[in-house]
């Protein structure tokens, strides 16, 4: 029969469904109910208008593998590691006094920080994304990666 075999939000098998079963436990449970909280998180912003040089520099200080580029508090764009190897590179790599705002990936997915670790993990596989942003109930924004979630399901005793 066509169709998926897990819900594309949380990533629960669709598979008997409608069965009664047990209580899932341990890391099962927890990465299904944690919300972003639980995971590791880091922040740095950019301004649009910032050079390309710049924002590397900043993210080599600050040992972070992206910058989420901000424009008057509001998120419009993530530079990352990829970005910097795609675009600064090669046949086709741009100076790096270019304004991060024409290299940056615009419109980034983004979670809400009461989004669940399941959910996280599933919108960085299904995009491959290594890093995502979390929008905090305070209005301001960090970053979490697929590394935080390795730290939180390696250091959790299950």
């Amino acid at each position: 029969m066509e169709g998926a075999d897990r819900c594309e939000e949380c990533v629960t098998p669709l598979f008997n469904r409608g069965l009664p079963r047990g209580e899932s436990e341990g890391l099962a449970r927890s990465v299904m109910e944690d919300d972003l909280s639980h995971l590791e998180q880091e922040f740095l912003g950019v301004d649009l208008s910032a050079s390309a040089a710049d924002v590397i520099r900043q993210m080599k200080e600050a040992r972070v593998g992206c910058a989420l580029v901000m424009d008057n508090g509001k998120l419009v764009g993530i530079f990352t590691e990829r970005d910097l190897l795609n675009k600064l590179t090669g046949e086709a790599a741009s100076d790096k006094t270019t304004p991060v705002s024409g290299l940056m990936s615009p419109n980034p997915e983004f979670l809400n920080e009461t989004d669940s670790v399941a959910t996280a993990v599933n919108k960085m596989s299904m995009g491959r994304y290594r890093h995502i942003p979390i929008y905090k109930a305070d209005g301001t924004y960090s970053v979490t990666s697929i590394k935080h979630v390795l730290k939180y399901i390696a250091k959790e005793e299950w």
